[in-house]
């Protein structure tokens, strides 16, 4: 008798643990089916913003750009900023901000190159002296890739459009970021004391913006911008950023122009992520005054030298 209620015990405590069994495995398959669903609409989310960004150029880099980041190649985009909403400002807009990067996957490095938008250039159809972001007003992102590139004897691959709207959209999106700051200042009722600051959507124009309290003028105000836009994209790579993700994608598809493709992008974000150690160059040019205008005229070996390190981090012998 003794026995058969060991066996009874047995048996039913066996079924009590297949039991156990079964909710665990149930449970475990309502979690991935969960997440394969929260997965799929943040793909299909991001598919959607990527397309809505979306806007193809008349350009030719002379390379082939489709192919050489499906290979993980170095590539380069050029950055640019448009004070379009700015203060409210709701008109086109001039290029405030270019910079060029270049992403190179071997050397895990992304190189960020600011151009001060009143550099002295040529513009084709329009004379040679020309302040380098009438390329823009001229011509749009066309002109200024075809520009910029003719002027620095780089090979731009892709654009990179925002407005300063969207980039106090991002900001809110992202939340605090901490950047150093080398100079002591006080712009639109904000104060920026030395040192690390934090930024944040209320005063992230006031740091980016500033320029005529800086005895660096617009150089100044570049090197702020390549702090506060690397400080960014190490935010938006955190968990935290990727919890974010539709306030993110709202504030990128309503402020942001590319023409790199969501193929492309998933590429990108597949064999370019190590690249995340930053160089900064900067081009340096004299302010000079030529026929009442002031243009910054950059010395042919700076022009030599940024153009070279560009290459080079394009991985370009030649």
């Amino acid at each position: 008798m003794a026995k058969d209620e060991i066996r009874r015990h047995h048996q039913h405590h066996g079924k009590k643990k297949r039991k156990v069994w079964k909710y665990i495995i149930a449970f475990l398959l309502i979690f991935f089916a969960i997440d394969a669903v929260v997965l799929f609409k943040m793909y299909d989310d991001a598919k959607q913003a990527v397309n809505t960004t979306y806007k193809s150029v008349k350009h030719d880099s002379g390379r082939d750009n489709a192919k050489n980041i499906k290979e993980g190649k170095p590539f380069s985009i050029l950055l640019l900023g448009t004070d379009t909403g700015e203060y409210g400002r709701t008109y086109k807009g001039r290029s405030d901000t270019i910079m060029v990067a270049v992403v190179n996957p071997r050397t895990e490095t992304t190189t960020l190159a600011s151009i001060p938008r009143d550099t002295k250039v040529a513009i084709p159809g329009h004379g040679f002296n020309n302040k380098l972001n009438a390329a823009y007003a001229y011509d749009g992102v066309s002109g200024a890739m075809n520009t910029i590139q003719s002027y620095l004897n780089v090979p731009i691959d892709h654009y990179i459009e925002m407005n300063m709207g969207g980039l106090v959209q991002l900001s809110s999106a992202l939340g605090d970021i901490k950047v150093n700051n080398d100079l002591d200042f006080t712009n639109l009722g904000v104060h920026f004391p030395k040192g690390e600051v934090t930024i944040d959507k209320d005063n992230i124009l006031a740091f980016t913006r500033m320029r005529y309290e800086d005895p660096r003028g617009d150089y100044g105000r570049q090197k702020r911008q390549r702090e506060v836009l690397a400080g960014l994209v190490k935010k938006i790579t955190t968990v935290n950023g990727v919890m974010k993700y539709q306030d993110i994608l709202s504030a990128l598809s309503s402020n942001m122009k590319t023409d790199i493709t969501f193929d492309q992008m998933k590429t990108i974000a597949e064999k370019y992520r190590q690249a995340d150690k930053v160089k900064q160059l900067q081009l340096q040019g004299d302010g000079q005054m030529i026929d009442g205008v002031s243009y910054e005229v950059v010395p042919q070996a700076n022009l030599d030298k940024v153009s070279q390190q560009l290459r080079s981090a394009l991985d370009l012998t030649n």
